[in-house]
């Protein structure tokens, strides 16, 4: 009886209201404010909150692009004010007073800054001036009718570079010439679309592109129009051209942003690079850029385009883009190419697995 009249008690006093907690919790964070998805901003700030169910939280630590984690005492805010272009994520955690840590939270934001907003339009793509190649005929009207961002620059070995990082990829070659702010090489269309896809993985947005390259809209169908598209991406072949003609102001320039080649494009005549001793790439923006802000996209390296390589035709196009072939589209010319090749119309192909010293790209996404 006495046993009995025990248990019942004990029974009693776990279960009455006002009982101590539970020890050896861990605490909560959770998030407030902050940056999420793509931003036009190039400073962000972010706001959580900490709860410790059994103890009392001794500091928060940050961490920004996955780098090491830095102690912010017990401020609940952070401004992170000299992130770049591209994917970043910002992460916080707590430790409290058993240092014990508690979960983290992640904002995946993309800054577009960087980016440069082409809006739609009409316009006659091909050899307009009657001096260029057979494949670049017959002319035809093309008609755009959604707006996208393209790269204000190519794609850089330092953000190649975080990509391989964080992927544990090997990193592309730079022939010796130096990594930093020069355009990626030695990158197949593969590795670019590969690319593109990590970028949207890290904004929170659907991936561009399946296994086999296709495009792929919202709901991750596949798709032959570029404006069903939510992800990062290679501009199509007609966006590259419209882009680089300058949009909707359509300029008369044979070059993206002039007439006059040296002033816009690194090509085979002014590329030499005396402290390597032959002709090389050289780091973006440091030419002209064309009437929308748009750098190199004359000279320095090939890019890589979205489409597959074919023919033209006369015909009237809406949003073109060509699904069909084995070869896909590069544009631009590079640091070995003649005058001739660095025009907006030139227009060439290459296998989608193969990789060369002038042969780069620049990103695109479709504005919402």
């Amino acid at each position: 009886m006495k046993k009995l009249l025990a248990i019942l008690i004990l029974t009693a006093i776990v279960f009455l209201p006002g009982c101590p907690k539970k020890e050896n919790q861990p605490p909560v964070v959770q998030k407030a404010s902050g940056l999420e998805g793509i931003v036009e901003t190039t400073t962000g700030t972010f706001t959580w909150s900490g709860d410790d169910p059994d103890g009392t939280i001794k500091k928060y630590e940050c961490r920004k692009d996955g780098l090491i984690w830095e102690d912010v005492a017990l401020q609940t805010t952070y401004t992170w004010n000299d992130y770049t272009s591209g994917a970043h994520t910002f992460e916080v955690r707590a430790i409290d007073d058993k240092n014990a840590f508690s979960n983290i939270v992640v904002w995946n934001f993309t800054s577009i800054k960087q980016m440069i907003l082409v809006e739609g339009g009409q316009f006659t793509m091909g050899d307009t001036w009657g001096d260029g190649y057979d494949d670049e005929t017959p002319t035809h009207d093309v008609t755009i009718t959604y707006d996208y961002y393209i790269g204000k620059y190519q794609v850089t070995f330092d953000e190649f570079d975080a990509f391989c990082d964080d992927t544990e990829r090997t990193k592309p070659a730079d022939a010796g010439w130096g990594r930093g702010k020069r355009p990626v090489i030695f990158v197949s269309w593969w590795d670019a679309i590969s690319y593109c896809n990590w970028l949207s993985e890290r904004a929170g947005l659907p991936i561009a592109y399946d296994g086999l390259g296709n495009l792929l809209d919202s709901d991750g169908e596949i798709t032959l129009n570029p404006s069903e598209v939510v992800g990062y991406r290679l501009p199509t072949e007609a966006e590259w051209e419209y882009a680089a003609r300058g949009g909707k102001s359509k300029s008369p320039f044979k070059y993206s942003g002039g007439d006059i080649a040296d002033d816009v494009a690194w090509y085979r005549e002014n590329s030499y690079n005396e402290n390597v001793g032959r002709i090389t790439t050289w780091p973006i923006g440091l030419k002209t850029p064309n009437v929308l802000m748009i750098y190199d996209m004359s000279g320095n390296v090939h890019e890589w385009c979205s489409d597959m390589y074919s023919a033209y035709t006369s015909q009237a196009k809406t949003n073109p883009f060509v699904s069909v072939g084995t070869e896909r589209v590069i544009r631009g010319g590079s640091f070995f190419s003649i005058e001739r090749l660095v025009r907006v119309a030139d227009r060439e192909k290459l296998d989608p697995t193969y990789k060369r010293d002038g042969v780069g790209f620049r990103i695109a996404i479709t504005a919402e």
